[in-house]
């Protein structure tokens, strides 16, 4: 008699169904760390936009409120105007016939001035130079300006557009309060 033979080589379907198995587990467990991590990348750079939106409007009113002629605040503190003289631009325009005194004398329009306004309109901060406007930042949430003598204060908060869970978050993520000295300013 002959006895049939059998092959051993293949897989039984529990063997399937196990593999199967670890390998569903493996994959939820790697696509549940990659939602994670992109939500955490997404909160830093909504953190970083928020950071460059103060750094970038404190830049600007630093630079304003140190050359300004005339500061006024307006609307409870909410908006500044600021009047800042007309810088001379630079010219390589020799003339032989002047002396050479003349050539770094004050610009050539004496009394010409630029006014910059700065107020908060929804999330924006505008900074509003010769009526032409233009957003400065895209996450704030407050802005406020107070004059002290010759020191302005200025304090302001940005909040980026994130959230945990299904709650908003409710605090500023960055806050700026500091002092700007005028130097040539009449109130």
């Amino acid at each position: 008699m002959k006895r049939a033979c059998r092959a051993t080589a293949g897989i039984t379907l529990v063997d399937l169904l196990c593999a199967t198995g670890l390998i569903a587990i493996a994959m939820g467990a790697a696509l549940i760390t990659f939602v994670g991590v992109q939500r955490s990348l997404a909160t830093s750079l909504y953190q970083v936009n928020a950071q460059n939106d103060q750094n970038r409007v404190f830049a600007y009113l630093r630079r304003d409120l140190r050359g300004a002629s005339n500061v006024q605040i307006t609307a409870q503190g909410t908006q500044i105007t600021i009047t800042v003289p007309t810088q001379a631009a630079p010219t390589l325009n020799i003339n032989l016939g002047l002396s050479l005194l003349s050539l770094l004398g004050p610009s050539q329009t004496p009394g010409a001035t630029n006014t910059i306004r700065y107020y908060r309109q929804g999330t924006s901060i505008i900074r509003e130079l010769n009526g032409t406007p233009t957003g400065l930042s895209t996450s704030a949430t407050a802005f406020q300006v107070r004059l002290h003598g010759s020191l302005v204060e200025i304090d302001a908060s940005f909040q980026p557009r994130y959230s945990f869970g299904s709650h908003p978050t409710s605090t500023a993520a960055t806050t700026f309060s500091g002092y700007v000295h005028l130097l040539d300013a009449a109130q």
